[in-house]
């Protein structure tokens, strides 16, 4: 049965060096689009880093124009060839209606998000790389790592920023039936609040939420100013504000800040940019 949120994006656009390989997107068999690299193969001075985007998003989420995270990490000393971002959903739906925006879910997703590593690893020569993602992002990289253990041994540092690493307040039930009905909505069978696919990812008793050698910081509100977890849903305490956090990891709240904010405010950046410099 077709899920509500659903739908095929455009492609998103792909600017890549000439010699990058070409990806394909596992869903939807067109090249994998983003940012990356520069002309030449000037040598590296830092990890690279690779952006990683959340739902409804596409790379461009980390190159707006006044509030550009590429442009805060030039500005810190990296180079072009030590900054790719990709869009593992096509190009970006957030300013369409919301009932026509292409929603996706974290499995479908993981083998782009691999392959790009690996083609970034391989590309730049590289042997560690940083992972820097928003949102749905951060559930994806997560379950990255966690089935690709090769590349777990090649992240370096890990910023997840208001990721929903114990379930968003979007998808409770409550709030389903309120918004669309009884119909399943495109990945909230991931990323309900307690869901099968949660509890392995985070393990038993939170083993599983940060592991081996990759140190973890993340980045959230924690008061509900980011509307997708929040403490009460139709005056019943729900307490997802804390959602975002992970046992092992370095936990850092930026009070006030929305969903968006988290990801481009000058203090949140400021405090991961310091965070991925520390190798």
């Amino acid at each position: 049965m077709h899920k509500a949120g659903h739908c095929r994006p455009l492609p998103a656009g792909a600017t890549f060096p000439a010699d990058f390989p070409l990806l394909q997107d596992q869903e939807w068999g067109y090249r994998l689009g983003g940012w990356g690299g520069g002309a030449g193969r000037s040598p590296l001075r830092r990890h690279p880093v690779i952006f990683v985007h959340g739902n409804t998003r596409d790379a461009g989420d980390w190159d707006e124009p006044g509030r550009s995270v590429k442009q805060r990490f030039m500005n810190a000393g990296y180079s072009l060839r030590e900054l790719w971002a990709l869009s593992y959903n096509g190009r970006s739906t957030t300013d369409l209606p919301s009932a026509t925006q292409c929603h996706t879910d974290n499995q479908t997703n993981i083998p782009d998000l691999a392959v790009f590593v690996k083609a970034v690893l391989a590309y730049t020569g590289a042997e560690k790389v940083d992972l820097v993602a928003h949102s749905l992002g951060v559930t994806l990289a997560r379950g990255m790592l966690a089935q690709h253990s090769e590349l777990a041994r090649s992240v370096e540092a890990f910023v997840a920023i208001a990721g929903p690493n114990h379930g968003t307040t979007v998808c409770r039930r409550l709030w389903l039936i309120w918004l669309i009905g009884w119909r399943d909505f495109v990945g909230c069978d991931e990323l309900a609040p307690g869901s099968a696919w949660l509890m392995h990812l985070n393990g038993p008793g939170g083993e599983r939420e940060t592991a081996g050698p990759t140190r973890s910081m993340t980045i959230y509100d924690g008061t509900g100013t980011d509307v997708l977890y929040l403490p009460w849903l139709f005056w019943v305490p729900v307490r997802d504000q804390d959602s975002p956090a992970l046992s092992g990891a370095e936990n850092v709240r930026v009070p006030g800040l929305t969903h968006d904010e988290l990801r481009t405010h000058e203090k949140a950046v400021s405090i991961y940019l310091r965070f991925v410099q520390q190798q």
